[in-house]
């Protein structure tokens, strides 16, 4: 009887404990989150190959296949085949840069726009000195709002009377080659600058310098000029009759 008794204790207990194996504790889950929680960022919506701020936010990332072309800009205000254009420095006159993209793929974070003088061999920044954003596609100017800023501040070169070429780059630099779908530099459109003169009338003594003979007639007082002209008209009534008159023989 108890051998009994202690086999039917033996089977009690193995039933207890595989019971409480196969029991799992429940998974600890936080209201409104799931146990395979995985945080998946969101595309933005900036510009192609810019970096995004903040974290565990990935930036879309742009392909760029090697049979690309390479991208470029377009000047198109004024057109860069055409010659120079004369703007001039005075004041309330802007001056407008134009441009298209072309078979750009990826866009710059930023776009630098500059003149170049090969005078004095300077550099002026066109429009903001921070730059332009990456798909800008104009800048307005004021040489003369440059030229008052440049006389108060020594460190900033002043504009002078020449031609200028236009310089279009972005963050990687002016001097970097052309790559697949890629912004390269653009540096084919030349303007002039010029300080617009003071009106003067006839009357206040203005000379047109460039006139052939303007000067030496301006030298010559009009009492000398009449008596030269009767002169002339005298000697030719003269020689005149001379040649009338009846040859003696």
């Amino acid at each position: 009887m108890f051998r009994e008794y202690r086999l039917f204790l033996v089977l009690v207990l193995g039933l207890l404990a595989q019971s409480f194996a196969q029991a799992a504790d429940p998974p600890s889950v936080t209201p409104g989150q799931g146990t395979n929680s995985a945080t998946t960022a969101a595309p933005t919506n900036g510009n192609a190959g810019g970096t995004a701020s903040g974290s565990g936010t990935v930036a879309p990332s742009v392909t760029i296949p090697s049979s690309a072309p390479a991208g470029g800009v377009s000047v198109t205000q004024p057109p860069q085949t055409a010659d120079a254009s004369y703007y001039k420095i005075a004041q309330g006159v802007d001056v407008t840069f134009g441009w298209n993209f072309t078979s750009v793929i990826q866009y710059p974070n930023s776009l630098t726009v500059q003149a170049y003088c090969s005078e004095n061999g300077n550099t002026y920044p066109v429009g903001p000195s921070t730059g332009l954003p990456g798909r800008a596609t104009q800048v307005v100017w004021s040489p003369y709002n440059y030229s008052m800023s440049a006389l108060q501040n020594n460190n900033l070169p002043q504009l002078i009377q020449a031609k200028y070429r236009l310089m279009i780059f972005d963050e990687r630099g002016p001097n970097v080659g052309a790559s697949p779908g890629l912004v390269a530099p653009n540096a084919q459109v030349t303007f002039a600058l010029y300080n617009p003169q003071a009106y003067t009338p006839l009357a206040s003594g203005w000379i047109c310098g460039s006139c052939n003979g303007a000067s030496s007639l301006k030298a010559i007082h009009p009492i000398a000029l009449g008596l030269l002209a009767s002169l002339v008209v005298m000697l030719a009534s003269g020689w005149g009759l001379l040649a009338r008159a009846p040859v003696a023989l």
